[in-house]
């Protein structure tokens, strides 16, 4: 069995119905019944905040939610995920962490935003493969979660 959690992107993908995002549900799999496929509480915020700044109708609306009832969404309100985001918070801006199985932090710091923060540490903490189609945590990938960067050009 594998985990995955879909970054905002992915989802987004889905909506629209993208080629990219129908090559890599296919090509990872996310239908099988014995892989788990979740999205963060954040992730679900930032694609509601997304339908609501750009308008979206009744229709993309439905489409969306269609979406989302696909895919379960964890809080972060867990106390891995909270341990996990003050590591991945201190150690982004170059601290040292307490814990070891990270190596010393990158100089110079490398900047997240606070929902990149939240979703790294959801995918950390549920040890879980983070599909996204940006290149926000390539720093962290190895390091503390496992990224796969879903290419848009990727077409069937």
């Amino acid at each position: 069995m594998k985990r995955f959690l879909l970054d905002t992107n992915m989802l987004l993908g889905f909506t629209r119905k993208a080629a990219w995002a129908q090559w890599a549900y296919h090509e990872y799999d996310l239908g099988n019944s014995s892989n788990m496929v979740f999205t963060s509480v954040i992730c679900r915020g930032e694609i509601l905040a997304l339908a609501e700044r750009r308008g979206w109708g009744v229709q993309k609306r439905e489409g969306l939610a269609k979406v989302l009832n696909q895919f379960p969404t964890v809080d972060v309100n867990k106390e891995s995920i909270l341990n996990a985001y003050a590591v991945i918070d201190t150690w982004t801006h170059g601290a040292p962490v307490t814990d070891t199985s990270f190596p010393p932090p990158r100089k110079p710091a490398v900047s997240m935003k606070q929902n990149d923060l939240w979703i790294a540490a959801t995918s950390c903490a549920s040890k879980a493969i983070l599909l996204t189609t940006d290149k926000d945590f390539d720093h962290l990938d190895g390091v503390c979660l496992s990224r796969i960067w879903v290419d848009q050009s990727n077409k069937p």
